[in-house]
This record gives structure tokens, sequence and C-alpha cells, in this order.
């Protein structure tokens, strides 16, 4: 599995072997960035809210299914309150950044985003699905927010094409 970007500088494809899994268009605009996602059973729309663009919006048919929001302002653990579950990130050094969503505690591990370095030296963004993430439902709602978080620090972190590689 692994995000690549097609022809354009906005759309991202994320596949399993030749199989598209998720499509996400990237849409830069004065009011932010909106992402807008196509999965196989489901179209959804990823944007910011709030002066600050802190909080992050998950629509479907404009009606809002998710937020984000931070526990405290100067925290880096969130909240992603999606379809009556409650999911955690935040963001860490290990040693590079990295973003972890989990359950409860960071050993329920759902996802996570990071750079790495690899044999040359060279950085690689990679993602690490957890066991807890294949069957559930809201899988590509995360895959999909990880990636719209992510996409920033790791078009500014890698060179060249940006792949990403999931292990």
């Amino acid at each position: 599995m692994k995000w690549v970007k097609d022809n354009s500088e906005t759309n991202y494809v994320l596949k399993y072997n030749d199989e598209v899994i998720l499509e996400m268009h990237f849409d830069y605009g004065k009011k932010g960035v909106k992402a807008i996602c196509q999965s196989i059973t489901e179209t959804f729309v990823i944007e910011t809210e709030s002066f600050w663009k802190s909080n992050v919006l998950i629509k479907e048919n404009e009606i809002i299914i998710a937020k984000t929001t931070t526990d405290k302002w100067y925290s880096s653990l969130s909240t992603l309150d999606i379809k009556e579950q409650k999911i955690k990130f935040k963001f860490r050094n290990n040693p590079l950044a990295e973003i972890v969503f989990f359950t409860e505690t960071e050993e329920n591990l759902l996802l996570s985003c990071g750079l790495k370095s690899d044999k040359k030296g060279m950085i690689e963004t990679v993602l690490n699905v957890g066991a807890n993430l294949t069957e559930n439902p809201i899988k590509n709602y995360l895959l999909a927010l990880c990636w719209y978080i992510f996409k920033p620090i790791a078009e500014e972190n890698t060179v060249d094409a940006l792949t990403l590689i999931i292990s």
C-alpha cells in the first residue's frame, strides 16, 4: 500500500498493489486547504475550521461527521470524534516527525505516519497500519485524515517524488 502523486500537483492516490483504495484531491483556497476524498464506498471532504485552522472537519454531503479538538491549546494530543468513536492522535519525534492515531493508549496503535531515514540517509515517509485498523469501518477516514495532516511535513522534508511507503 502506498500514496502516490498522480500527474497533477494536487492529487494523490492510495494503492494496494494495483488496486486504488482512496483518491484525494487537494484544493488550496483562501479559506485553507480542502481535500476531496473518494474511496470505493464513500465520498467525503476534509477541511479546517476556526481562525487558527486548528480543528479539522470531515463532511459527507455537507454534513459534519467528524471533528478534531485539541485537549489543551499547548498540547500535542488531539481527539477525533467520528461515528461514535473517539480516536486520539498526537505528534511526536521518533526521532523525526511522526503522527500517531490510537484508541485508549499509544499501545493501541491504529495508524502512524512518520519520517524515517533510509540506509543512504534519504528521508522517506512511512505509514504503519495497526492490526486494529484493518477491519475498522472508519479506516478510510483515518488514512485520509492522516495524510491530510502529515502531507505538508512530508513534502517539506523529503526529496524528489513524494511516495508514502506502508510497512
